[in-house]
């Protein structure tokens, strides 16, 4: 680096720490070595402020954050607002996927362009009647629901259907087509938190905070059209207008300034369960299915 633009950092850098705190006029920190931890567990560090990145008025960014740590998970402090408790879990709830499984098919051709074909003539033949004409019906409410269109495709066999996945399609599978494993759709339940019941402070395996709160549904999901996904969203939660329970863990989550992820809040309240080197966050303990209170 040249002299004189180290000369202008220093200067610079001296001028923030007197004026206790301008985290963004210093650079991302150089990459660090791999045995070195990505994540922290930290307790709040009350004197450290930054409006920038504090979401609620009393969340304060760790000091992990200014020694090099990409990304820190913190305890949720005592006084968090019950407003941002209930915004996070709403979130949480509006964003819970509903997956519906594909059912197993004579897979006889897929290309990476969303296409596949189906046989359900050789189904009916080698696996009966029954079983080819349950497949053939699921797959046609998958139509129905928006995630696929089909066209017959007679000049592969009789009985051979080509099947397109839809924008909706590709946006809610999980999974691939010719994994030879079961993809499923898991599109949005699209429920609504109705009010938050508890909160309690501890260790939990995804987050500091347990929240437990009731939920609704006051319409069906968009892509629930068909009677089969009804039957099956009833079959899960409760009925259209009736609460159903709900809990999650949350925590605080603070990433560096290199280190935000697009579209994410710094100090956000998020379910967080981490790997087993408490390195990434890979789930949530999000369910909306917990029994009722005692």
């Amino acid at each position: 680096m040249p002299l004189a633009r180290a000369l202008v950092q220093i200067v610079v850098a001296l001028a923030c720490l007197a004026a206790a705190g301008c985290e963004t006029a210093f650079a991302p920190p150089p990459p660090r070595a791999a045995e070195e931890r990505a994540v922290v567990e930290a307790e709040p560090v009350a004197e450290v402020a930054s409006d920038e990145l504090a979401v609620g008025a009393t969340a304060r960014p760790p000091r992990e954050l200014w020694l090099g740590a990409d990304m820190v998970i913190q305890r949720v402090e005592p006084e968090v607002a019950r407003a941002e408790v209930s915004e996070s879990v709403q979130q949480l709830v509006a964003d819970a996927r509903f997956c519906t499984p594909m059912p197993t098919v004579w897979l006889a051709a897929s290309e990476r362009n969303g296409r596949f074909v189906v046989r359900f003539d050789l189904m009916r033949r080698d696996w009966g009647a029954d079983v080819a004409a349950s497949a053939q019906q699921r797959m046609e409410d998958m139509v129905a629901m928006g995630f696929l269109t089909r066209r017959d495709v007679s000049e592969v066999g009789v009985g051979a259907v080509e099947y397109t996945l839809t924008r909706e399609g590709r946006l809610y599978l999980r999974g691939a087509i010719d994994s030879g494993q079961r993809p499923a759709f898991c599109a949005p339940a699209q429920r609504r938190l109705v009010e938050i019941t508890a909160l309690e402070w501890g260790q939990f395996p995804c987050g500091t905070i347990r929240v437990r709160f009731t939920h609704t549904a006051d319409a069906w999901p968009a892509w629930a059209s068909t009677a089969s996904s009804r039957h099956r969203l009833e079959q899960t939660w409760p009925p259209l207008g009736e609460n159903g329970y709900g809990e999650v863990s949350l925590s605080r989550q603070w990433f560096s300034v290199g280190a935000l992820p697009r579209g994410a809040r710094n100090g956000a309240l998020v379910s967080a369960c981490l790997d087993d080197d408490r390195e990434r966050v890979i789930a949530n303990d999000l369910n909306l299915s917990a029994p009722p209170p005692y």
